[in-house]
């Protein structure tokens, strides 16, 4: 099996801290966007700000300066930047973000926009343009270089990892990473990916790991989820079922590598008229109850697996045959006792010489 690289890079991304929602509103108190549409929003941190070092010589791209430091978490959240969401040159909504670097925007769309997002910090002014579908509620976290060059400064962290659940009701979402890049979802003990209603979400990453989760997938309604990994494998643990779908729900898993689903209950659990479809080099399943679980009219397709192996993954250590059982050595025979040494032959008395004759 493939493994994984090592996960040492800046971890936040643009589904988190909140969970991710797709929900329709049929109007709202959003402002712009001429009034009609479905409220959409933005909500977002601004982790850290490079200021101006008067050396653009010297200027490391902050991403990459991210990285040399293994800034993650602890970037310093900045306050007092005047946030703007401008469409079509007009403003939509303004924000100043808090102690804590949030900042929240809501407008009105009416289809998919791109969206630019301005930042002033101090009078530099940066900006950076996101597309936005109409109804939704995304969470992006911002880094701000202001010695990158022109049109740089902002970057939208989207790298590889994901910390908090994703859930979907309505509409669509589509998560697409760059080739090699990977998605890992800490579900923090719930659900990993839930979708209910009509949901379609497509995963397109590298790999991707699916762990801390009570369950990795769990599709309702007329949800549809599909998740890709064309270079590489699908990673799954989960404290209960790895896969549940209920009612009309569809769930398909393709990768180019291995699906491995660990799960504290059942591998996979279709109910209703569910569909779960696996398609990889091989699928392992290592579940403490029954590997599938079928119940109603669904179906658990597994045509698609180069092999199945059910049980804890496989060690990449070559197994080493078991020795057959050793036959009982012998009990070592008793040394004869030693026979004791023959008391020596008495010599004859010598016969008494006759007297002689008279």
């Amino acid at each position: 099996m493939k493994r994984l690289k090592t996960w040492t890079v800046l971890v936040i991304l643009a589904l988190v801290p909140s969970l991710i929602h797709l929900g329709c509103d049929g109007g709202g108190d959003g402002g712009g966007g001429g009034g009609n549409g479905q409220t959409t929003i933005i909500n977002g941190r601004v982790a850290n700000v490079v200021a101006m070092n008067g050396n653009k010589e010297e200027t490391v791209k902050f991403a990459a300066l991210l990285e040399l430091l293994s800034f993650i978490k602890e970037a310093r959240a900045q306050s007092g930047i005047t946030v703007i969401a401008i469409i079509d040159g007009v403003t939509v909504d303004t924000d100043i973000t808090g102690p804590d670097g949030f900042f929240s925007l809501s407008f009105l769309l009416g289809s998919a926009e791109n969206v630019t997002l301005t930042f002033d910090i101090d009078g530099d002014i940066v900006s950076v343009s996101i597309t936005v579908e109409e109804g939704s509620v995304i969470d992006i976290v911002v880094t701000i270089d202001l010695n990158a060059p022109p049109g740089d400064e902002v970057d939208i962290i989207d790298d590889d990892e994901v910390e908090g659940p994703i859930r979907c009701e309505n509409g669509t979402l589509d998560i697409i990473k760059n080739p090699g890049e990977d998605l890992i979802v800490d579900g923090g003990g719930e659900d990993c990916i839930r979708t209910e209603g009509n949901c379609s979400l497509t995963i397109d990453p590298g790999n991707i790991i699916l762990t801390n989760c009570e369950r990795c997938i769990d599709a309702r309604g007329t949800s549809e989820v599909t998740l890709l990994a064309p270079e590489g494998d699908i990673f799954c643990d989960a404290s209960g079922d790895g896969i549940r779908t209920v009612g009309d729900a569809e769930v398909l898993l393709d990768a180019n590598g291995d699906i491995d689903v660990s799960s504290g209950e059942n591998g996979a659990k279709a109910s209703g008229n569910s569909i779960i479809s696996f398609s990889a080099n091989a699928c392992i399943f290592d579940s403490d109850e029954d590997t599938f679980d079928v119940n109603g009219n669904a179906d658990i397709d597994t045509e698609g697996c180069g092999e199945i192996i059910e049980g804890p993954s496989p060690s990449p250590v070559p197994t080493i045959e078991p020795s057959p059982f050793p036959s009982p050595e012998p009990s070592p025979e008793p040394s004869p006792e030693p026979s004791p040494e023959p008391s020596p032959e008495p010599s004859p008395e010598p016969s008494p010489e006759p007297s002689p004759e008279p």
